[in-house]
């Protein structure tokens, strides 16, 4: 491909991504979570042989928007599903899977494609979706859905293929949730969801705290890894090594995340994950001004820089990234989930866009140690932000989440 080329083709999976979330926060209040996560995976298979069997620039491109498309899908039903089919007990560590899922794709794409030619990972990315299929077809609809249906005994059927428990503490979370849908009977749309004081507060918060976390760094980090660190001098170990090597801390920082979101609780999580990710790019961003800003020496402490990304992206993903997708499951109503899930996968699409058009740019008029400081001071404002009004969910049930929602002042 040309560079013209590669301009529209990379960032058009964005606008695909832009398009479908609304739709499928409506959509998954009619025809169910399942089916619209199940459909997924023929979509992306379907895009993959349109690169397999047609291979030009403008295919690929029409591809690329096609997942852009289904990641739409996937961002908008798959936390509100996993929120629902999980107990309060478990609710942080089942909401988990979702991201670590995805810092494993991460993973594959950095450790497996240097290997592998294009065609054969293609085939191999698409053979992926095969099993999902298979395994994702025997999971339950999720029972809050049912409730909303209307049919009582699906829900029981549900829960009961979730749930390790007695009929009795089957009953009470039954009742529990029928409670919950009840009380939000009524189809609801972006309106109802920003003219509720807890609707707005729930919003206000999952925006702010998924602003910092994609302001902060993470999609330009993630893309620009091995250039940032091909830009250091004196690195003992290839960039492409370190690469790899993020990506396993992102996945391990996921990992710990299901362990202790439910354990700690989620402001603690939250406020070690804000302030251990301010300072890391703020020392970032010093140590790149030294280096090609100023006489200082600070080439032989190459170490510093690398080490620094690795702890901010590990404790970004053990923290502000799941927490936006646990957030995303509990802060709603059972008929305004599906909408607020698709305003935040919209408004994250429009932050990767920014911090992606953005760190270019920055790094040719300002140099590469502005990017860190931006990506610094986003954190202090959405982290400040967070801390004063994000509320502590564990172990809590949605009705009680909602009342203390009310707590704050809007």
């Amino acid at each position: 491909m040309t560079s013209a080329q590669t301009s529209w083709v990379i960032p058009i999976i964005e606008l695909g991504n832009f398009i479908t979330p609304l739709p499928a926060g409506i959509l998954s209040n009619y025809i169910g979570r399942k089916p619209l996560i199940l459909a997924t995976g023929p979509l992306y298979i379907v895009s993959w042989l349109l690169i397999i069997f047609h291979p030009s620039v403008t295919m690929l491109g029409a591809a690329r928007l096609l997942q852009g498309l289904t990641m739409g899908l996937t961002y908008t039903a798959a936390p509100v599903y996993l929120g629902e089919i999980a107990s309060k007990e478990n609710r942080g560590a089942i909401t988990s899977i979702f991201l670590n899922s995805w810092w494993v794709g991460y993973l594959t794409q950095y450790a497996v494609g240097p290997f592998l030619s294009f065609y054969n990972f293609t085939y191999f990315t698409l053979s992926l979706n095969i099993p999902f299929m298979i395994l994702f077809l025997w999971q339950p609809e999720s029972p809050y859905y049912h409730v909303m249906c209307g049919d009582i005994e699906k829900a029981r059927t549900s829960l009961t293929w979730f749930r390790d428990a007695t009929f009795d503490e089957l009953q009470e979370e039954l009742e529990e949730i029928k409670k919950n849908v009840e009380a939000n009977q009524r189809s609801a749309g972006f309106r109802d969801l920003i003219t509720s004081s807890e609707g707005r507060k729930g919003l206000t918060i999952l925006l702010m705290l998924a602003g910092a976390n994609i302001l902060s760094g993470t999609g330009a980090i993630t893309v620009y890894a091995t250039q940032i660190f091909d830009k250091t001098p004196n690195l003992s170990i290839p960039p492409d090594v370190v690469t790899i090597v993020l990506g396993i801390v992102m996945l391990v920082g996921g990992v710990v995340s299901s362990f202790t979101s439910d354990s700690l609780g989620r402001r603690p999580l939250l406020i070690t994950s804000c302030i251990g990710t301010f300072i890391s790019q703020f020392f970032t961003g010093t140590y790149y001004y030294l280096l090609f800003n100023t006489s200082v020496e600070v080439s032989s402490f190459s170490w510093i820089a690398p080490v620094l990304i690795l702890i901010y992206s590990g404790l970004c993903t053990s923290g502000m990234y799941p927490l936006c997708s646990v957030y995303t499951s509990e802060l709603f109503n059972s008929n305004t989930r599906g909408i607020a899930s698709s305003v935040c996968a919209i408004c994250v699409t429009l932050f990767s866009l920014i911090s992606l058009l953005l760190y270019q740019p920055v790094n040719d008029y300002l140099g590469l140690y502005a990017n860190f400081y931006i990506y610094a001071i986003t954190i202090l404002v959405g982290g400040t932000y967070c801390y004063f009004n994000a509320p502590e969910t564990k172990g809590k049930s949605f009705v009680q989440i909602r009342e203390e929602l009310l707590k704050f002042k809007q």
